[in-house]
């Protein structure tokens, strides 16, 4: 069965009976996944917000955002509920402020695929409407449009030639654009954002011309700039107080260790200044006799094991991590693995090996490699002040 296939779909509407020129709400949400197969829950929510995208060009309705839906599907406790009752969907209509509300189920058969729908007034529980969409899978997008076609003679919408316009236009074709989209609307909603943004990444790959998968990276985009903001704002903050002194001035220590990501170009920086603070300061913070300094050196020491000096660069980093760090045992059982590291390179041919390194740094692509690349200058000083360090006075 093709993925295809799928249809979701929860849709709900407001007020039948309303002042005049005044716009009624219509809230949407998910029908149920009635064809067995779980990798298709996800569209459920696609075709949610296909259909708020659509009813939203509407002037005489006002439509109930995806994000209302979610938080009180989670205060009444419906996530996981079935939503074809009347009494559930009245429950989930009040909720929403809604005077009606359209619920129903999917269902695949071969290539075939049917969408049920009821349309609930809330206020009584009585079923206004009762209905159905079906057609081949292939023809997912003329269903959605099917659907919105019964909701508007539902509610007895008058619609303008404009509106009409808009409402025949598809925001994609492509199925696998809007599968993918629908993917990403899961996985924000479950909080894993890195995943949205990397699913409406390839919805846009998949269509470069598919608008909602492109608003929705931009406002993850933004999203994830005000955060990494205040992240580099409250670590500046944390770096600006440390005092030595201080009683938890290890544990801030540790902290900004931990926080500061080695995949990141900035935040490796700042991690990498923070070690040399700590040294040219001859600064050992430890915790109950754990030290977080010797684990994030020898994370740094291993990536350049095999640069054309590492003899001559990186044993004195040991042997300053043994001598200042006496009680950390992973340090000596990592730098006796390191020894035998770099005696093997010290077998290659010179020329070649330092041809090899620099070719390795080429063109690198990964988030952890260009940050390693972007900072091999200062990690590089790093090295050389542990070797200043562990000379004998």
């Amino acid at each position: 069965m093709r993925r295809a296939a799928v249809v979701l779909c929860f849709l709900a509407t407001i007020a039948a009976p309303a002042v005049a020129g005044a716009a009624r709400t219509i809230a949407i949400a998910y029908f149920d996944n009635n064809t067995g197969f779980a990798e298709l829950e996800p569209l459920r929510k696609g075709l949610a917000d296909m259909l708020i995208t659509d009813l939203g060009q509407v002037a005489s309705l006002q439509i109930v955002e995806r994000d209302k839906l979610n938080q009180v599907l989670d205060e009444l406790k419906l996530s996981r509920s079935k939503f074809i009752d009347p009494r559930t969907a009245q429950k989930l209509g009040r909720g929403l402020a809604a005077a009606y509300i359209m619920t129903g189920a999917y269902v695949v058969s071969g290539e075939n695929l049917r969408v049920d729908v009821r349309v609930v007034e809330v206020k009584t529980g009585r079923v206004a409407a009762s209905d159905k969409v079906e057609g081949k899978k292939d023809d997912f997008f003329a269903l959605e449009k099917d659907l919105v076609d019964l909701l508007i003679k539902t509610l007895d919408v008058k619609l303008s030639s404009s509106e009409r316009g808009k409402l025949r236009a598809n925001a994609t074709q492509s199925f696998d654009a809007w599968s993918k989209y629908s993917a990403g609307l899961d996985a924000r909603d479950r909080g894993d954002e890195a995943e949205a943004r990397r699913l409406f990444q390839a919805a846009l790959d998949a269509d470069p011309n598919y608008q909602a998968a492109r608003s929705a990276t931009e406002r993850l985009r933004v999203i994830f700039k005000r955060d990494e903001a205040a992240k580099a704002a409250e670590i500046d903050k944390t770096f600006g107080s440390l005092d030595p002194r201080a009683a938890d001035f290890a544990k801030k220590v540790d902290d900004l260790l931990s926080q500061l990501q080695a995949s990141d170009t900035k935040e490796l920086g700042q991690k990498v200044a923070l070690l040399h603070y700590l040294a040219e300061n001859d600064l050992t913070p430890s915790m109950s006799g754990f030290a977080r300094v010797p684990l994030e050196v020898m994370s740094l020491v291993w990536r350049f094991d095999d640069a054309p000096d590492a003899e001559t660069l990186l044993p004195p980093v040991c042997e300053y991590l043994i001598g200042r760090y006496p009680g950390d045992g992973n340090s000596k059982t990592q730098c006796k693995l390191l020894l035998q590291s770099i005696e093997r390179h010290t077998k290659e041919d010179p020329a070649a090996r330092k041809k090899q390194f620099e070719a390795r740094w080429q063109g690198v692509t990964l988030d952890w490699e260009v940050a390693l690349k972007e900072n091999m200058g200062n990690i590089f000083k790093l090295f050389r002040l542990y070797g200043q360090k562990s000379r004998p006075r």
